[in-house]
């Protein structure tokens, strides 16, 4: 009898759910940038990877990951969990309720480049935002629990940028961890036996 296509003997282990990136500190590289969106509506999405340290790479790995798991699951569409978007600030933009905070997180992002990258300057100038690409900088995660598809799950987000040498020097801590859940147990529809699940599956 002919043997089944594929098969290896003993089998193959399964490989699992990808190992969640720690909350901590990290030195990281802007591997791209650009401008997403229309006036006054715009962000700048930074595509970033960690570039020193036990977990380099971890964000293209991760992306390599579940670009392959994608192909199983025609519902899933991976996505890089290292793209971290900062709102361009306009006055004309009537959909942010506080755009101060706006300026002051592009202001601290910019600060944090150009302090992790000695002599780089960057004039504010949007036609020259390619100009990051390349900078190390340092980031800043957090572990957050949201209810995701009806499921307790725990992962870890970029939150903000840090200067890379605080980073290096151990003078950054990681940002408190954040309930999304409100408290909430398992939900109601839950299976009897649910327990929290650890993912990286973010809720957007």
């Amino acid at each position: 009898m002919a043997k089944m296509y594929g098969f290896k003997s003993g089998g193959e282990k399964p490989a699992g759910a990808f190992q969640m990136l720690p909350a901590g500190c990290y030195v990281a590289g802007i591997k791209n940038v650009k401008i997403d969106g229309e006036a006054p509506d715009r962000q700048i999405v930074l595509r970033l990877d960690i570039i020193e340290g036990e977990h380099t790479g971890y964000f293209t790995k991760r992306w390599e990951h579940d670009s392959q798991n994608a192909g199983f699951n025609q519902q899933y569409q991976a996505k890089y969990k290292g793209d971290f978007r900062i709102q361009i600030p306009d006055p004309e933009n009537g959909m942010r309720q506080h755009p101060e905070w706006d300026v002051k997180s592009l202001n601290n992002m910019i600060w944090c480049v150009e302090s992790s990258n000695p002599g780089f300057h960057f004039d504010g100038d949007d036609a020259h935002i390619s100009q990051l690409k390349g900078k190390t900088v340092g980031i800043n995660v957090r572990e957050e629990k949201s209810i995701i598809n009806g499921k307790i799950c725990v992962y870890t987000r970029i939150m903000k940028f840090e200067n890379a040498d605080d980073v290096r020097n151990g003078l950054c801590r990681a940002m408190p961890p954040k309930d999304r859940t409100g408290g909430a147990a398992a939900p109601a529809a839950a299976p009897a036996g649910f327990t929290p699940v650890e993912t990286d599956e973010l809720p957007f």
